[in-house]
C-alpha cells in the first residue's frame, strides 16, 4: 500500500503520539518503531518533520484517507499502544482521540495481530526442500539444521540471520555454522509471515565475498507460532524451505 508525503507525515505523527502518550518509551516500541520505519519507508529526521504538524493537520488528513488505509493506521495504532505488553491509560485516550479525529470506527482497531517477536527466533528443522528455480526441481534432506535470528550481534540497526548444522559430531563449543552471520533488515510484517533482506556491508566492499544483499529469509508464524522459514539465496536462484 502506497503513501503519499502528507499521509505519510500525518500517519507518524499519529504513532508518535502514541508512542509519547505515557511519558516514557519502552524497548518493545521501539522495535516496533523500526518495523514501522522500514515498511513506511521513514527515518528519524522524518519524524522530526512529522512533530511540527499540529493534530488538526494531521486529523483532516488522516479523515481523507481511504477505508483500507484507515484500516491500516488502526492496526499500526493499536499495536503500537500494545507494544510494550501494557496498554496504558493514557494510551487508550489518545487512540480514542486519533480514531474520532480521521472518522474511523472504533470497532475496526480490534481486527488487529499481534506483532511477532524476531529478537529471539531460534528454529529447529528436522528436514528442509531445496527448490532449484532455474531448474524447476526440488530435493528433500532430512539434515538436522537450527535457524537462529537475533538483533544485530555488532549492535547495527537490522537482525543477525545464522543457520547451524545439528547432525553429526558437535564439538564443546556448539553447533557448526551451516550459513554465517548474514545482516538482514525487516522489509514486510503481516500476521502470518515476517520478511527480511540481506543489507551489504560497506567495510567488506570490494572482497571476493558473496554480498548480504544475495539473501533474504521468510519467518511464516500463523498464530505466533513458527511453521517453517524459507532461506533465499538469490545469487544461487535457490530457496531452501526448512520444516519442523
Amino acid at each position: 500500500m502506497e503513501f503519499n508525503i502528507a499521509e505519510k507525515l500525518a500517519f507518524v505523527k499519529a504513532i508518535d503520539k502514541v508512542i509519547l502518550a505515557d511519558l516514557k518509551v519502552a524497548k518493545g516500541e521501539m522495535v516496533y518503531l523500526g518495523q514501522l520505519m522500514k515498511l513506511l519507508d521513514f527515518d528519524s529526521a522524518f519524524v522530526e518533520e512529522a512533530r511540527k504538524f499540529n493534530m488538526k493537520q494531521a486529523h483532516a488528513i488522516l479523515e481523507g484517507l481511504s477505508e483500507a488505509k484507515k484500516h491500516s493506521l488502526a492496526i499500526m495504532l493499536h499495536e503500537m499502544a500494545y507494544a510494550d505488553g501494557d496498554m496504558a491509560r493514557e494510551e487508550i485516550k489518545v487512540l480514542f482521540s486519533i480514531f474520532e479525529g480521521a472518522g474511523i470506527q472504533i470497532e475496526d482497531a480490534d481486527d488487529s495481530f499481534e506483532v511477532f517477536d524476531l529478537s529471539g527466533v531460534y528454529f529447529k528443522s528436522s528436514e528442509h526442500i531445496q527448490h532449484y528455480k532455474d531448474r524447476s526441481i526440488s530435493e528433500k534432506n532430512r539434515e538436522k539444521i537450527a535457524i537462529k535470528v537475533e538483533p544485530h550481534i555488532e549492535g547495527k540497526d537490522g537482525y543477525t540471520v545464522t543457520t547451524f548444522r545439528m547432525n553429526g559430531f558437535i564439538s564443546f563449543w556448539g553447533h557448526r555454522p551451516e550459513l554465517s552471520p548474514k545482516h538482514m533488515e525487516v522489509v514486510n510484517v503481516t500476521s502470518e509471515k515476517s520478511e527480511l533482506k540481506g543489507i551489504d556491508d560497506i567495510a567488506l566492499k570490494g572482497k571476493d565475498i558473496i554480498p548480504h544483499s544475495s539473501y533474504g529469509l521468510s519467518i511464516f508464524h500463523p498464530g505466533q507460532q513458527i511453521e517453517k522459514i524459507t532461506l533465499y539465496k538469490h545469487h544461487k536462484n535457490l530457496e531452501i524451505e526448512y520444516l519442523k
